[in-house]
């Protein structure tokens, strides 16, 4: 075995004293979002939805013989705009394939959040995450949204969502207009 380097021992002592976390990284409209791996129990394949005529973003699908609460996570974050009218990127082709994310919130409930697009798994030092202004919480377009994670040089941020945010019942606005 070969001695440690006083240049590799810095290294190595640097790697072990930064904490890192695990998240679920995933795209909608041109905005970047994540979990923490803790709260997403599986990534498996959209089936059919059902049950959502007002567009409330809140709709069922059966998954393993069971309902499951679907909340289109675009709706929730981007206030009753949903997924279907966000911006893409400039060139992009509509993925075939959608995928349904199913998150445990803090109290034990089971929701699925469909995205369009397969996620990442990144390892973020805890350091990069960064709580949002609460002027910017409270005057952006942006919903259930708890921290920012500041990523490398020439990457765009990633807003780091919150599970308990995402499967509280919202009023249902779409009947009241």
């Amino acid at each position: 075995m070969s001695a440690l380097s006083p240049l590799r021992f810095q290294r190595l002592q640097k790697h072990r004293a930064e904490a890192t976390e695990q998240f679920v990284v995933f795209r909608l409209g041109q905005e970047w979002f994540a979990l923490a791996i803790q709260v997403v129990q599986k990534v498996v394949p959209l089936g059919q939805v059902y049950g959502d005529p007002q567009g409330t973003g809140v709709s069922l699908t059966i998954y393993q013989d069971q309902e499951l609460v679907v909340v289109d996570v675009g709706h929730r974050i981007f206030s009753n705009q949903g997924l279907a009218s966000l911006p893409t990127t400039a060139g992009a082709a509509a993925a075939p394939q959608r995928y349904l994310l199913i998150v445990q919130n803090s109290q034990g409930g089971v929701v699925g959040l469909p995205i369009d697009s397969q996620p990442t798994l990144r390892r973020v030092a805890i350091a990069a995450v960064m709580p949002l202004s609460t002027t910017y919480l409270s005057q952006a377009n942006i919903q259930c949204v708890s921290s920012l994670m500041i990523q490398a040089a020439n990457q765009p941020p990633v807003f780091l969502l919150d599970p308990d945010q995402l499967s509280q019942p919202q009023q249902i606005t779409a009947l009241t207009r």
